[in-house]
């Protein structure tokens, strides 16, 4: 079973039965159907199942994905995207995010 580590628990998201994640596009990691141990802080919390992906241009996210993932605007959210991935040169014209739907498995 794959990983997902978060750093944050941006909207304290990872308490709810279902919750989102924006990701790096990564067709061969994140498909409908794929299960997570989801780590934060190098603890287990839970294991997780996708359950939908949307994909869209860092330019396309709204104050709705935004606010829904993070807590944040989505000004802010893009800049803290940014930031976090930084140090990969990513050409945000043609490098797509993928808006992922997880539900937490009982």
């Amino acid at each position: 079973m794959q990983t997902l580590v978060f750093s944050n628990n941006w909207n304290q998201k990872l308490n709810c039965d279902a919750y989102t994640t924006i990701r790096l596009r990564n067709d061969g990691k994140y498909s409908i159907g794929g299960y997570f141990e989801v780590v934060k802080n190098n603890s287990r919390l839970h294991e997780a199942k996708i359950i939908d992906i949307k994909h869209f241009y860092l330019s396309d996210l709204n104050e709705f994905m935004a606010r829904v993932d993070t807590g944040l605007s989505a000004n802010d959210c893009k800049e803290m995207i940014m930031k976090m991935y930084s140090k990969y040169n990513i050409d945000w014209q043609r490098k797509q995010l993928s808006f992922i739907l997880l539900l937490k498995v009982k």
